[in-house]
């Protein structure tokens, strides 16, 4: 349903997709909430079968036996496949229909468009083969569950049931129409001609992106920033699909967009002056941090909640009022919970007051959900969150368009266009996939002691590097010694030339209101 494309090479072409090591820590977690679930049903029978012809043909037995509760009920028909997590059958004897309660397992908080998309195509699938549903429920993870370090999961506590019956229903006719498009895209060669979009990354990344690339034109119009799902269509049914072709003057556009056309059009570098203003407003010292976290899932640690943030690793370059620098790093890559230490040393590093810089702030602004999981570390928490921080991703976004970045995505492809530094491309612990993988080997509980040690240098080298490319990023676009003019200082200089012409005080309330963009505005217009 992502794409017809993908659709089309998957089923004439498959090949094994590179799976992450975050992706295959999902798929474990899947399966350790489904072997959970099942617990809840002490009644249910598993269909383990290799191959789906066998667990189809296993699962018919059982229903021809009325086993009551069925673990991966697998059903064919007509070229179409569904596995049901869990399934429980109701036979009515007298009429001998049989209908049937689907329980759907995911590891996500709430429940999702696709989720229900995916019991609908099961639902259709049923019906095909005599099964009439009844009910529909998504078994998902409680974001309010809290978990005891060293306790099982509880299933009845981590896991909340969600009746998506009538969801499931009103999207049965819906799912039923995309299917009859999808089979014929399955035959239909032409579907490899469709450009590509911000379908390629949406809801997933598509393993073809790159094959699709070079059949793609230099700059495709789904590079263009802040493209949403409806100007797309527009802009294919207008015959755009390169970014060059897009008139900049097109009604709708964003202000990123349009300068973003302009700033390729021109092949220049444009930066608005609220950058500069933003940056040098920041009160010193100016503690450039680069931080390392991880969420996950499943909580490892004591009143630690479903999908809640794990910091582990920090470095900080700081440059004080008289120009004294000063770089540390911190790094917690056992098994133990690093979550208090990590706020306490952050905390003691900071705590001369300033302004704190980062590429993202989630990393900053997440640590509010410590405050109630890690009761030792909440004093630090609170002075962490008080702090006054810039997300510098977030200002060059707005307000710095460069005809060889159109994607602040990945901080070393920023750093290379801006800087023309590329030192980063051989610090492998700067991808965060590589982090996770490395991090997951040094919780081994066999691990050497040495192995430990190199990853965490690792890390906090990566880390480093970071903290000391924010620190040139920010000297690029507020240099020491040059200061804008702010809103309060043209405001100023307005209200001095009006009083001057009217031969009133510098200092009367009135000078008219003077259009400038404030501190921390981002604007979304021309």
């Amino acid at each position: 349903m992502q794409c017809h494309k993908r659709l089309w090479i998957d089923y004439h072409e498959p090949s094994p997709e590179q799976t992450s090591a975050s992706r295959q820590e999902m798929s474990r977690v899947g399966d350790e909430l489904r072997e959970l679930a099942r617990t809840a049903f002490p009644m249910g029978v598993a269909v383990d079968c290799e191959g789906t012809a066998a667990a189809a043909e296993k699962t018919a037995e059982l229903l021809a036996d009325n086993k009551p509760l069925l673990f991966n009920a697998t059903f064919v028909h007509n070229g179409l496949e569904a596995q049901c997590d869990i399934l429980a059958v109701h036979h009515n004897k007298e009429t001998n229909e049989k209908t049937v309660d689907l329980f759907e397992i995911k590891s996500g908080t709430k429940v999702k468009h696709r989720y229900v998309n995916d019991l609908a195509l099961q639902a259709i699938v049923l019906e095909q083969c005599g099964l009439k549903l009844k009910s529909a429920y998504l078994l998902h993870i409680n974001p309010k569950y809290s978990h005891v370090e060293g306790e099982e999961f509880p299933p009845m506590q981590l896991l909340r049931s969600a009746n998506v019956t009538a969801k499931v229903e009103k999207q049965i006719p819906n799912v039923n129409r995309r299917l009859k498009h999808l089979l014929l895209a399955i035959d239909n060669d032409s579907v490899l001609e469709l450009p590509m979009g911000t379908f390629c990354k949406n809801p997933f990344p598509c393993p073809h992106s790159a094959r699709c690339q070079k059949d793609a034109p230099q700059l495709p119009l789904h590079q263009l920033p802040e493209l949403t799902r409806a100007q797309e269509i527009e802009m294919h049914k207008d015959g755009i699909e390169e970014l060059m072709s897009l008139d900049g003057g097109r009604e709708g556009l964003t202000f990123r967009q349009r300068r973003t056309l302009t700033c390729m059009q021109q092949q220049e570098r444009i930066t608005e002056s609220f950058v500069a203003e933003e940056l040098h407003a920041c009160e010193r010292p100016l503690h450039f941090i680069a931080i390392a976290a991880v969420t996950e899932p499943l909580p490892r640690f004591h009143q630690q909640r479903p999908w809640q943030l794990t910091p582990y690793a920090w470095a900080a370059k700081t440059i004080h009022e008289d120009g004294r620098v000063e770089t540390t790093s911190w790094a917690s890559v056992d098994r133990s919970d690093p979550r208090a230490q990590f706020v306490k040393a952050l905390s003691r590093h900071t705590e001369i007051g300033g302004t704190m810089l980062c590429w993202r702030s989630e990393a900053i602004s997440e640590m509010r959900t410590m405050l109630d999981s890690v009761p030792d570390g909440k004093t630090s928490v609170r002075a962490l969150l008080g702090f006054e921080h810039v997300d510098m991703m977030q200002l060059l976004e707005a307000g710095v368009f460069d005809p060889k970045l159109l994607s602040y995505s990945d901080f070393r492809t920023v750093i290379g266009a801006l800087l023309d530094d590329h030192s980063g491309d051989k610090l492998n612990a700067l991808d965060a996939n590589h982090r996770y993988e490395a991090l997951q080997k040094a919780r081994t509980p066999r691990v050497r002691a040495a192995t430990r040690d190199k990853i965490s240098a690792d890390i906090q080298e990566a880390l480093s590097w970071q903290a000391h490319r924010l620190a040139d990023l920010f000297e690029l676009f507020a240099p020491a010694g040059s200061k804008p003019e702010t809103t309060k200082d043209i405001a100023d200089e307005v209200a001095a030339e009006t009083a001057e012409a009217s031969e009133w005080p510098a200092d009367k309330p009135a000078a008219p209101k003077h259009a400038t963009k404030t501190r921390r505005q981002r604007p979304d217009t021309e």
